[in-house]
């Protein structure tokens, strides 16, 4: 009777020591027992990667509002034909490095990237005239409309008045400009295209691209000139013809960025080629669909492997986190996405447990 109870000690402490093992070996399936992913982010803009990425080759959005800005002032001042105005791009996206989030995640960014980063701001350096904006009665009304408030489509808002002001001041013009935020809501994208129209102004600056269909649709009648910045995608979009010729009322400045070197830069920041890319975007933005396609043909063209996660808004982050981690990714390439741009910070507390 005794060795049996002996016998059974052992069987029930191997059986909880298996027990426990299997738990932790389960915990540790993502490589998060202590809550945090700790997963390098490559973003695909700036002002997001600021945020939760560590290094990116991105377009600069003030600079994008410039290009915006200076568009708007050759149509109003010297009236020149949207309808023939080719969609611009930035030239030369720059090389960006977070080192505190990669100090905030354990990940050492290779020296000879960081080295080619932060050589000089990129920002053009424009010095805005107040006084050229006025609250009424300018000379001119422009009409801004802006998806939701977030960092890159703040700067493309700021770098497009900034400008404007600088052309009018030249001039020896005024503009009274009405900036409107839809706040992420198609049903205030459609309302404040609709009063644009209604109080006559020369012209519609839109940030974002449902903002820039709601004021395309809004002026098919009146063709009042409509100059979007942060589109990805204007053509599939059914914004313009080409991007050499819109043909419409509507041109402007896309912030597509350039996705394949994103992509090439995250072996780089790894040191290997074979690696397993996680892709996080939000299903609903066909701006980051478009890029992620991209992203998706250059890891084929390269040989890495990949997982895409599509997300319906930001509570789904970390579920989407857990999944891509499961997966076994080495990093996160996330593209131009508003609802992720949003929530950058949000996205930064889930990789590092927070």
């Amino acid at each position: 009777m005794k060795n049996s109870r002996k016998v059974l000690s052992i069987i029930m402490a191997a059986l909880m020591l298996v027990s426990t093992l299997a738990f932790a070996s389960c915990g540790d399936t993502a490589g998060n027992t202590d809550g945090a992913y700790n997963l390098p982010i490559v973003c695909g803009e700036t002002g997001m990667n600021d945020v939760c990425g560590v290094a990116t080759y991105g377009v600069n959005y003030y600079n994008l509002g410039v290009a915006a800005g200076n568009m708007a002032a050759d149509i109003l001042l010297d009236g020149a034909d949207v309808s023939a105005m080719p969609v611009q791009l930035d030239p030369s996206p720059a090389l960006s490095v977070n080192t505190k989030v990669a100090e905030e995640i354990g990940f050492t960014v290779p020296e000879e990237i960081a080295a080619q980063a932060g050589e000089g701001d990129t920002t053009i350096a424009v010095t805005p005239v107040a006084e050229a904006i006025v609250a009424e009665g300018g000379d001119f009304t422009v009409g801004i409309l802006q998806l939701v408030q977030h960092v890159a489509l703040d700067q493309s808002n700021k770098g497009f008045q900034d400008q404007l002001s600088v052309r009018m001041s030249e001039a020896g013009k005024t503009v009274t400009i009405l900036d409107q935020n839809a706040s992420g809501d198609q049903a205030n994208n459609v309302t404040i295209s609709n009063t644009f129209v209604a109080q006559g102004v020369d012209l519609i600056y839109t940030i974002a691209t449902s903002s820039a269909q709601a004021a395309a649709a809004a002026t098919e009648e009146t063709k009042t000139p409509v100059l979007f910045c942060a589109v990805t995608d204007p053509v599939s979009a059914g914004l313009v013809d080409s991007m050499e010729v819109p043909g419409g009322n509507v041109s402007g400045v896309s912030d597509i960025n350039p996705v394949a070197d994103q992509i090439d830069l995250i072996a780089k920041l790894l040191g290997k080629e074979d690696v397993k890319i996680g892709l996080l975007f939000t299903s609903a933005e066909t701006n980051s669909v478009f890029q992620i396609g991209l992203a998706k043909a250059q890891c084929e063209a390269k040989g890495y492997e990949f997982v895409e996660k599509g997300i319906g808004d930001i509570n789904d982050v970390t579920a989407a986190f857990t999944s891509l981690a499961a997966s076994g990714v080495d990093a996160i390439y996330i593209p131009t996405d508003n609802i992720l741009a949003n929530g950058a910070a949000n996205i930064h507390s889930v990789n590092i447990g927070g």
